[in-house]
């Protein structure tokens, strides 16, 4: 009888502990937050022309696919190209539409308007997947298009 009452509790221990599960991150509103507050704080650190402070907010094996470009891929090439970016001296207006995710993955996507200096302008939609790397949003994949055509190249 003894050893009925400890294999009834001992199954009882495991079903309880199997329906259980592991415990998930959640996805919280500060979590939203702080990535729409890094998409603001990106936009500021652009429209600086700060090129490192841009930089840091991708992850070291970053992939940017911008517009009628190849994908770039790693920080050394990302750096490379927002240098050239910036120093055109656009003004950039990002705005967030969604962002949602699950325990340290996010996605967000919105707009973007980038005003240059010479009455060019590009405007557009982005998505960027991020991460939570100890604490800090990062973006791990960015992809944006123009809603403008593409330009003639004078290649």
């Amino acid at each position: 009888m003894r050893y009925a009452v400890t294999i009834a509790v001992l199954a009882l221990t495991l079903t309880v502990g199997a329906c259980a599960g592991s415990k998930q991150d959640e996805f919280t509103v500060a979590d939203t937050e702080a990535i729409k507050k890094t998409t603001a704080d990106f936009a500021t650190a652009f429209n600086g022309k700060q090129v490192d402070p841009v930089i840091e907010f991708y992850g070291e094996n970053s992939v940017l696919m911008p517009p009628n470009k190849p994908l770039l891929r790693g920080r050394d090439a990302l750096k490379a190209y927002f240098t050239d970016l910036l120093a055109r001296g656009g003004t950039l207006t990002m705005e967030v539409e969604e962002v949602g995710g699950h325990g340290p993955l996010a996605h967000e996507f919105g707009t973007y308007t980038i005003t240059y200096p010479t009455g060019d302008r590009d405007r557009g939609k982005y998505l960027r997947v991020v991460r939570n790397m100890a604490g800090s949003w990062r973006t791990e994949k960015m992809i944006w298009s123009s809603d403008f055509p593409a330009k003639p190249s004078s290649d």
